[in-house]
């Protein structure tokens, strides 16, 4: 696999310029239209040149800059002896003009992007590039490390130049893109995301969500990530505006951020939204610009979700869910919703189906558990090189297994009850950790739970970690004392552990994996 280092040519770029100033009206084509992602991305390109793409802390970057950088990478790419159309490139880079114009230059040489988590340990990244096989890995200094960076290959990202029409030999049907899962629970897998995946769930997310032309949507999610690639996918191919500045690890510097940069939107995961709540200062804070907020990657306490939409108010408050196998995202909780289906995950977004499946393939009742299914064009085409995987999860008729267990109300609105590969048979009865942590964050809104399965001799228990959601301190005892109270036996935790913080995935999920590594023999037995 082969290194090249990106370089910004900054000459194109316009430090001074007032990124509102161009937001002319810009009617998008219908998206069931294009030929492939590359083609969408060139027309929007081609009909907005001189409107802000992207807006860093140095410069703002137009569509044309982006247009002719991503040229560069195509160039660059096709001119490589031997190359072929449907290559995998990874890209190895933090959100940034780098990003955007690598994963669209790809497109355009026809290749299959695979994006990589900045960073990434060495033993995660050799284990997807021996199963993926790229031919190229694009980086920039900064965001691989210094030996990686030994021996690599420079390209400039030229802002001007000649552009050449977009030849679209690659159909909707085509891989674009191979999506990593988050692994948080195993071995990650690489989703195929074809053109026609990610065209489909971009036009459904824009026809629910009011990202417009003139949206300036902050971004602190990851482009690598399923949500992340679907916010640059969707704001993109409106011809929006992306604001790009760092990872603002501070929650009142993103809301600072969101004021003093005039953003009309906001998406994040779960996570990001509880630490905004705590520390961010959003209540008070006057952001006049703001149209809407979204969440999805996980869920969002619904206490959490009123307090958030009543702080934002008259902007919308959007609850989202969806996974990496669907494109990103697949039903959407409607803001005056929040109040009157708490804990839901809403209803099927345009163009998808939900349903929910008993254990032998039959459609269970409303109210009743069981395997919630998704079809729809967003759904993956398989995991790649691992036919067998994607025979668990996909049926003949396109129906696709999402691992989550859930049911649905007499409205048509479903309901999450955990993931299904963390139920745990103990003492003959199934259980999902699910049912534990609900019993304690009910009881103490200041904590976090997660319930991890432990062998316990022939049998199976749980560890509970807990982890203050602010400074308040948790009384373990306390704790103790519900679970023996609230909970039959077989669920009561054989032991309660303190940490500072769960860890996360790059995903920003539960780490359950990691979780279970925290777990010895001796503290069970």
């Amino acid at each position: 696999m082969r290194t090249v280092l990106l370089e910004l040519d900054r000459s194109a770029a316009r430090a001074d310029a007032d990124p509102i100033a161009n937001a002319a009206a810009f009617e998008r084509r219908p998206l069931q239209h294009a030929a492939n992602l590359g083609a969408a991305f060139v027309e929007v390109a081609r009909s907005r040149p001189a409107h802000a793409a992207l807006v860093t802390k140095d410069a703002i970057y137009t569509y044309a800059w982006l247009r002719h950088a991503a040229e560069s990478v195509s160039r660059f790419l096709k001119g490589r002896p031997g190359y072929q159309p449907g290559e995998r490139v990874a890209l190895q880079l933090a959100n940034s003009p780098e990003y955007v114009a690598a994963y669209y230059g790809v497109l355009l040489a026809d290749g299959v992007v695979m994006p990589l988590p900045v960073p990434l340990e060495a033993s995660r990244r050799d284990q997807v590039v021996a199963l993926c096989r790229p031919s190229v890995l694009l980086s920039r200094r900064g965001d691989i490390g210094e030996g990686d960076a030994l021996g690599a290959t420079a390209l400039r990202l030229d802002g001007e130049g000649e552009l050449s029409p977009p030849a679209p030999r690659r159909d909707r049907q085509d891989v674009a893109m191979l999506l990593l899962t988050s692994g948080s629970t195993g071995t990650s897998k690489a989703v195929m995301l074809s053109h026609g995946n990610l065209l489909s769930n971009a036009d459904s997310i824009l026809q629910i969500l009011p990202i417009k032309a003139d949206d300036r949507a902050l971004v602190v999610i990851p482009f690598c990530h399923a949500f992340g690639n679907s916010v640059l996918h969707t704001h993109v191919l409106a011809g929006a505006t992306l604001l790009l500045h760092g990872p603002l690890i501070f929650p009142a510097a993103i809301v600072g951020a969101l004021r003093d940069l005039q953003a009309t939107s906001f998406s994040a995961v779960p996570e990001v939204y509880n630490m905004l709540l705590k520390f961010g200062g959003l209540r008070g804070r006057p952001l006049p610009a703001l149209r809407y907020m979204s969440v999805a990657g996980g869920e969002l306490r619904n206490e959490s979700a009123l307090q958030l939409a009543d702080s934002i108010e008259p902007a919308s408050f959007h609850m989202m869910y969806g996974q990496s196998e669907a494109s990103a995202r697949l039903a959407v909780l409607a803001p005056h919703d929040l109040k009157r289906r708490p804990g839901s995950i809403g209803k099927p977004i345009p163009n998808v189906e939900l349903t929910v499946r008993n254990d032998d393939g039959s459609e269970s009742a409303d109210g009743e558990v069981g395997m919630l299914c998704a079809r729809g064009p967003n759904v993956m085409l398989g995991y790649w090189d691992d036919p067998v995987s994607t025979a668990e999860v996909l049926d003949r008729d396109g129906w696709l297994r999402t691992g989550d267990l859930a049911h649905r109300d007499a409205d048509g609105a479903f309901y999450l009850h955990g993931r299904a590969n963390l139920l745990t048979k103990v003492q003959g009865h199934r259980v999902h950790p699910a049912e534990i942590e609900s019993v304690v964050e009910n009881a103490f809104p200041h904590a976090r739970a997660a319930a991890t399965p432990v062998a316990r001799g022939d049998d199976m228990r749980f560890v509970l970690f807990l982890a203050p959601r602010d400074n308040r301190p948790i009384d373990v005892a306390k704790v103790r004392a519900l679970c023996q109270r609230e909970l039959p036996p077989y669920k009561v935790p054989v032991r309660f552990e303190m940490l500072e913080r769960l860890p996360l995935t790059t995903g920003f999920k539960i780490d359950r994996a990691a979780l279970s590594r925290l777990v010895t023999p001796s503290s069970v037995a």
